[in-house]
């Protein structure tokens, strides 16, 4: 069997984090079995379209790396893959199904629909369809047609039968036609509704798995019937469950971030998130927690996917993120930084394109250790980038660091500054750094901390920062006196 999967987005907003999930099982499936993922949209519900979102979704597939083999606008074009431009392919199957009577022309009006749905629910009974005009005559049915009545076409659901959907996540779903609601299949502005453009799309672009979220599964019966009523192979079914959010509480467009675009501007890395939103749902049978985009497709499995609901937990999200911060090569994260930032805060980027790679790095590869995204780096760096500035007195003295003078402080200064005054070239490293400042502060008779608290703060004029000597070696010994020197004479 040749695999096909296929992700069929409505074109109404972002592209969520659950939509993010669908994809991804999708993309791997098709990737493990040497197979191809597909991109439509399903657009036929013209009240809800968005300008720009199909063009905003690829972009972001193609950022988190999650690209089909064919998609709309492709160079090659096999078909459309919008399905408002299948129209005329979707009537031919109407037509179709009404000729062998498996669907029937509906002509009551929206408003008879909603007393017949408000009468069902006071009287405490399912919402139904009540098949007023399945058992029209055709004399009836041509009057109507003839004399323009607006009409909707449902699908002929059989009396009294069993339904039987294979599933690979649920195993077996069993239901009765009798439950089954006569759903419409053709709206009476000419377009088709999802539970019919889905089945032709995907049978006529030869999709083997559908795989999609949990909230499909009770349409899966209908999907069968109409499959059944075409003559056609059912495909198999893969229905994933929802994603919470720590409250419990379902992800929704209303409740907090649920865009992938978010997350990008908010700058988490491709890696983490791939890796983070795969093992939610998925068992791989390890221990281990992370994977590469290779090694998920070479162990991806769809029957290792669990049936519960799982937790969107953004803290675990930064775990992840901090994880490849601290493991991935420093140039390619680099790069990375520097295209978020272009991307998302142009003012930032140019600001760091006047200084040397050299120097960037340098701040980068000690500030990677310590942030959870690349959104932390602008807050972390204002020492760095800035003119430098004058650290307040009251930051210097710290009881704690056994300074409790202004006297002390500068004594520390003082030492500081004929340490780094004597030193004809830059350090090559931090160990350089401390092995000059520990055996010159011993030789002082002074404390560790009694001189590298006030360095710190006259480096980098902030209660939090790298430390002193890391400090040093990212401004250079140069930077460093002309620092030191500003807050001898602000505090003298």
């Amino acid at each position: 069997m040749n695999v096909v999967t296929r992700f069929a987005p409505s074109p109404t907003w972002y592209l969520h984090i659950w939509s993010l999930r669908t994809v991804l099982y999708n993309y791997l499936f098709a990737k493990k079995n040497n197979g191809k993922f597909l991109l439509r949209i399903e657009d036929t519900d013209r009240t809800r379209l968005v300008e720009g979102s199909v063009d905003n979704m690829l972009a972001v597939l193609a950022s988190v790396w999650l690209i089909p083999d064919e998609w709309p606008n492709n160079p090659w074009d096999k078909w459309p893959y919008y399905q408002s431009e299948r129209l005329d392919i979707y009537k031919k199957y109407i037509d179709q199904l009404i000729k062998d009577d498996k669907a029937y022309y509906c002509f009551c009006s929206s408003e008879r629909l909603d007393e017949l749905r408000t009468e069902q629910k006071e009287l405490g009974l399912p919402t139904k369809y009540d098949k007023k005009c399945r058992y029209l005559s055709e004399e009836e049915i041509k009057e109507k047609l003839n004399s323009w009545i607006p009409y909707t076409v449902r699908l002929k659901v059989p009396e009294n039968k069993e339904v039987i959907v294979e599933d690979l996540i649920k195993w077996k779903i069993k239901v009765n036609t009798k439950d089954i609601d006569e759903q419409v299949l053709l709206k009476s502005d000419g377009f088709p509704t999802y539970h019919l453009a889905n089945i032709v799309d995907d049978h006529l672009m030869w999709v083997t798995h559908v795989i999609r979220w949990d909230e499909w599964t009770p349409s899966a019966p209908k999907h069968v019937l109409l499959y059944q009523a075409f003559w056609w192979e059912v495909p198999t079914f893969a229905h994933i469950p929802l994603l919470l959010w720590n409250d419990k509480k379902k992800l929704s467009k209303r409740t907090w971030d649920v865009a992938v675009e978010n997350y990008l501007e908010k700058w988490y890395l491709t890696e983490s998130l791939i890796n983070y939103i795969s093992l939610l749902w998925w068992n791989p049978k390890t221990t281990e927690e992370f994977f590469t985009m290779n090694e998920l497709i070479e162990r991806f499995e769809l029957t290792n996917v669990h049936k519960a609901w799982a937790v969107f937990d953004v803290d675990r999200l930064d775990f992840f993120n901090s994880h490849y911060l601290k493991t991935l090569d420093l140039n390619y994260l680099f790069d990375k930084l520097k295209t978020y930032l272009s991307r998302y805060d142009k003012e930032f980027y140019d600001k760091i394109l006047k200084f040397d790679d050299s120097y960037n790095l340098k701040i980068f590869d000690e500030l990677k250790t310590r942030i959870k995204h690349f959104s932390e780096f602008k807050s972390y760096t204002n020492f760095f980038y800035n003119e430098s500035n004058i650290a307040p007195t009251d930051l210097i003295v710290n009881q704690k660091m056994k300074i409790d003078s202004i006297d002390t402080a500068t004594n520390g200064l003082k030492l500081a500054l004929s340490i780094l005054e004597d030193k004809i070239t830059d350090y090559s490293s931090i160990d350089d750094i401390k092995v000059d400042f520990v055996e010159k502060i011993k030789e002082a008779e002074m404390k560790n901390w009694q001189v590298l608290w006030p360095v710190r703060c006259a480096l980098s004029w902030e209660q939090f920062s790298p430390w002193a000597l890391e400090l040093i070696y990212i401004l250079w010994v140069k930077e460093s006196i002309n620092r030191i020197n500003k807050t001898l004479e602000s505090i003298s």
